[in-house]
C-alpha cells in the first residue's frame, strides 16, 4: 500500500504532466482523481463518484446562480452597454494624457456591476478599447496588459463567479461576501488608476496622443449608460440586503434585469440574444466540467489521507493566522501560474479553509483575500486566464509576448493590494458587518 504523501506526490507530478502535455485541465483532474481513488479504494469507489458526483453538482441549487451571473455578463456585452460604458468614460477623458488607458480601468470596473466573468471582461474590452488604443499609438504591451488586469476586478466587484464557488464550497454568505468585495474593488480600480498615471508620466511615450475636449453638453449625455449600470447594481445589492430575493436568487433578477434594459433600449437583436445564450452555455459548460473533474480530484485526496495529514502537519507547528496566510498565498499563487482560477478554489479550499477556521480567522475576510489571490493568478503567466482570453479576442493584433512583457507591474501592484487588505480587515468586513447587524 502507498503512503499518503507519496500517491499525493505522485498525483500531482501526474497532474502536472497531463496539462504539460496539452490535456484540458478539466479532463487530467477528472482523470487523475478517478486513478487516485481507483487505487486507494478499489474501481467501485471512483465508479461511484463518477456516477454521483456530476448528478449532484447540476442539481445543486446553489450552482444555478453561475451561468446567470454568465448570462448577466453576455447580455450586457452584446447589448451593448460595456461600449457604452467605454464610450462614455472616453468622452470624459479623451484630452488627457493616456485617457484611453483611464477610460478602459473605469468603464471595465463598471461592467464588472453586471458581469460575473472576468474572462468576459476581458475579452469584451479587448474589442472595444484595444483597437482604439492601438490607432492612437498606444503602448501595445502595456495597452493589452491594461486591459487584461482590469478585467480581473469583475473578480472582486459582485456579482462574481469565484464568490459563488467559495461560498458554496465553504458555506458561507455570499450576501455577505458580495458586500465585502464592493470596497476593495473599488480600492483596487483606484490604485490601477494610479500605478497608469505614474507610468504615463515615467514613460510619455506609451500614450502619445491626446484627444480634442468634448463639449459639456454632450459629456453629460454620455452618463445614461453610467445611470443605468449604477441603479442595476444597487438594485441588486439594495434587493439582497432588504431581504427582497436571495443571494442565489441575484443572478436571475439581474439577467432579467439587464434583459429588460437593453430590449427597451432597442440594443438587443434576435441573433445578439441567441448569442448571449449560446457564448454562457459555452462558459458554463467549461466551468462545470472544470468543477466536476476538480472536485473528483479533491475527493482523490481526502481519500488518500494526505489532506488530513497536511492539516494536521500544518496546525501541529502553529495556529497562528500569519501561517495559514503564507501557506495560502504561497500555494495559490504558485498554483495560479500552473491552472485556472476555478481549479485552483475547487482543489485547495477543502483543505485551506479548514485551516483559517482553525486559526481563528473571519471566513469572509479569508474569502477576500482568497479572491484578490483569484485575481492575480488570472494574470499570471504561464496560464492566467485572462491572458489567453485578451490574446484571442485580439484577433492577431496582439501577442502573448506583448500582453506578458507589459503585466508584470499589474501583478506587483495585485499584490501590493493583497498586502492592503491583509493590513485592513475592516476595509472588507467594515460594510458586511454593518449592513447585516
Amino acid at each position: 500500500m502507498v503512503d499518503p504523501a507519496t500517491l499525493c506526490g505522485l498525483t500531482v507530478a501526474a497532474l502536472l504532466v497531463l496539462l504539460a502535455i496539452g490535456v484540458p485541465v478539466a479532463v487530467a483532474m477528472g482523470v487523475v482523481g478517478l486513478a487516485g481513488m481507483a487505487v486507494v479504494g478499489g474501481p467501485s469507489l471512483a465508479l461511484t463518484q463518477l456516477q454521483t458526483l456530476p448528478y449532484y453538482l447540476a442539481a445543486d441549487y446553489g450552482f444555478a446562480v453561475i451561468p446567470l451571473f454568465v448570462l448577466m455578463g453576455t447580455l450586457a456585452m452584446e447589448g451593448g452597454l460595456a461600449s457604452e460604458l467605454y464610450d462614455a468614460a472616453e468622452k470624459w477623458l479623451r484630452h488627457v494624457k493616456g485617457g484611453l488607458y483611464y477610460t478602459t480601468i473605469i468603464a471595465s470596473a463598471a461592467f464588472g456591476a453586471v458581469s460575473g466573468s472576468s474572462t468576459v471582461n476581458a475579452t469584451v474590452f479587448t474589442k472595444t478599447a484595444l483597437p482604439e488604443m492601438l490607432r492612437h499609438g498606444y503602448s501595445k504591451p502595456f495597452s493589452s496588459a491594461c486591459i487584461c488586469a482590469v478585467g480581473t476586478l469583475d473578480v472582486m466587484i459582485p456579482p462574481s463567479v469565484a464568490m459563488v464557488i467559495y461560498c458554496i464550497i465553504t458555506e458561507q454568505s455570499l450576501g455577505r461576501l458580495m458586500l465585502a468585495g464592493i470596497i476593495p474593488g473599488v480600492i483596487s480600480a483606484v490604485l490601477y488608476l494610479v500605478m497608469t498615471y505614474l507610468f504615463v508620466r515615467w514613460k510619455p511615450e506609451i500614450a502619445p496622443i491626446r484627444g480634442e475636449r468634448v463639449p459639456l453638453a454632450e459629456r453629460v449625455r454620455s452618463l445614461k449608460s453610467v445611470w443605468i449600470v449604477g441603479s442595476l447594481f444597487l438594485g441588486l445589492m439594495g434587493g439582497i440586503y432588504l431581504g427582497l430575493f436571495s443571494p442565489s436568487s441575484a443572478g436571475a433578477v439581474g439577467a432579467l434585469a439587464v434583459l429588460l434594459v437593453v430590449v427597451a433600449q432597442r440594443r438587443l437583436t434576435w441573433a445578439g440574444f441567441l448569442t448571449a445564450l449560446r457564448s454562457t452555455a459555452r462558459v458554463t459548460t467549461v466551468l462545470f466540467a472544470i468543477v466536476i473533474g476538480g472536485l473528483l480530484f479533491s475527493r482523490m485526496l481526502v481519500s488518500t489521507g494526505a489532506i488530513n495529514e497536511l492539516i494536521a502537519g500544518i496546525q501541529g507547528l502553529s495556529s497562528s493566522p500569519w501561517l495559514v496566510l503564507v501557506v495560502t498565498i504561497v500555494i495559490l499563487f504558485v498554483l495560479g501560474c500552473l491552472v485556472d482560477s476555478v481549479s485552483m478554489l475547487i482543489v485547495t479550499l477543502p483543505f485551506l479553509f479548514p485551516l483559517s477556521k482553525a486559526a481563528g480567522m473571519d471566513p469572509i475576510w479569508y474569502g477576500i483575500l482568497v479572491i484578490q489571490l483569484v485575481e492575480i493568478s488570472a494574470i499570471t503567466p504561464p496560464v492566467g486566464m485572462n491572458l489567453f482570453a485578451t490574446v484571442s479576442a485580439a484577433e492577431g493584433t496582439v501577442t502573448i509576448g506583448d500582453v506578458i512583457r507589459g503585466i508584470w507591474p499589474f501583478v506587483v501592484l495585485s499584490l501590493v493590494i493583497l498586502g492592503i487588505l491583509i493590513a485592513f480587515p475592516g476595509l472588507s468586513l467594515w460594510l458586511p458587518n454593518r449592513m447585516f447587524s
